[in-house]
């Protein structure tokens, strides 16, 4: 038995049965099969798991003849025409092992540009000069020349060339050569936000060492590379850090904070995740704006596709900040606009249930799916 589902044009996932031999089964005294789900690099030359989880299935049962990915529950499930199994698969997570099979592609996967159409054309970007600078300041972390040839290299790569370039290695020692830098008290501040920008925007690099450099700029108030992250909307970033992006979202005018929020949401986040996320960034009075500008998001027709999106993130913070909101008294007020909001969301919710249920009742139409009717037959007299 083997299922497949093609997630995107980098990941699928592969659902098979595993076998045991006639002298493990004779052993065995299980009352279930096991399946294995793996989650597999569509463009590595040999197949690889990038993850893995066996799932077990009652014997007895048919075996799974579907695999279905379910993006508003984050859920895979896997049925049979008996059984369903449903399985968590946030859509963070695909996001994150997305990028890990983009970067594993590298850079030869990359068109190459040249300066004209002569028999031996000059290429107009050159990846092992990137590579020279990077290991440069590698190596000599201290120096300001170094970092200044870096800027000017990855400054002709920004459009994502380099991407893949280095390896993990080297990204991680990049990354300590940054923080080395940024922490340095002579480091000049130009040249360190010019390489904080320009490492960003070149995509050198992989989406775990990206969360760690961009965690740093937040840590050492570089808003600037943040906003960057945020107006590209291909890039994929953690639910802290969209968080970050939120938190500074509050602290804007009413009209440019709606519209950074909305850039927000427009982003892939699953839901424990991100309430943990808001709850550490997120003060009282900045989840409360935050949810200002989601509820006017909500009632804005232009933005309809977005609604689904406001509507969960107002669930969020009401579980990561509701009962802190109790205890501010201040804000109390400043909250009365979005309580309204979440009543008549529940009076809705209400009007569409006794809809539901009346629609039922003036039904002329069976009930499926194996329901069991109790019927009473009337006894008529029959005159011969």
């Amino acid at each position: 038995m083997l299922l497949e589902l093609d997630l995107n044009d980098y990941l699928k996932i592969e659902l098979s049965r595993i076998q045991e031999d006639d002298e493990q089964q004779l052993k065995s005294s299980k009352k279930h099969t096991e399946l294995l789900i793996q989650l597999i690099d569509r463009k590595a030359n040999k197949a690889a798991a990038l993850a893995k989880k066996v799932i077990r299935w009652p014997i007895g049962q048919t075996l799974p003849t579907e695999i279905v990915y379910n993006q508003v529950e984050e859920q895979l499930i896997v049925a049979s025409p008996t059984s369903e199994a449903l399985v968590p698969f946030p859509k963070s997570k695909i996001d994150s092992l997305t990028a890990t099979a983009i970067a594993k592609i590298g850079v030869t996967s990359k068109a190459k540009t040249f300066s004209s159409f002569a028999v031996n054309p000059i290429d107009t970007f050159d990846v092992k000069s990137v590579i020279k600078s990077i290991q440069n300041v590698i190596e000599n972390p201290e120096k300001e020349k170094t970092w200044k040839q870096l800027i000017s290299k990855l400054e002709e790569c920004s459009n994502g060339e380099a991407s893949g370039a280095i390896s993990a290695i080297e990204q991680n020692q990049l990354m300590d050569a940054i923080r080395k830098y940024s922490d340095d008290v002579d480091s000049d501040e130009e040249t360190l936000n010019g390489m904080l920008e320009a490492v960003i925007s070149s995509r050198i690099l992989s989406f775990r060492v990206e969360d760690l450099f961009l965690r740093m700029c937040v840590e050492k108030e570089k808003t600037k590379v943040i906003e960057i992250v945020l107006k590209d909307s291909a890039r994929v970033v953690s639910e802290f850090i969209l968080a970050e992006l939120l938190k500074l979202a509050a602290g804007k005018p009413s009209e440019e904070r709606q519209k950074q929020v909305a850039e927000v949401i427009s982003r892939n986040f699953s839901k424990q995740p991100m309430t943990e996320a808001v709850a550490e960034v997120l003060t009282v009075s900045e989840s409360i704006d935050i949810m200002t500008s989601l509820t006017d998001i909500y009632r804005d027709p232009s933005a309809v596709n977005a609604s689904g999106k406001a509507l969960s993130l107002i669930t969020i913070l009401m579980d990561s900040h509701g009962s802190r909101i109790v205890y501010e008294d201040k804000l109390h007020q400043k909250f009365a606009a979005i309580s309204n909001f979440i009543i008549d969301m529940q009076s809705l919710v209400g009007t569409f249930a006794r809809l539901e249920a009346a629609m039922e009742e003036t039904s002329d139409s069976f009930p499926t799916n194996n329901v069991v009717i109790r019927i009473h037959p009337t006894a008529h007299p029959i005159v011969w």
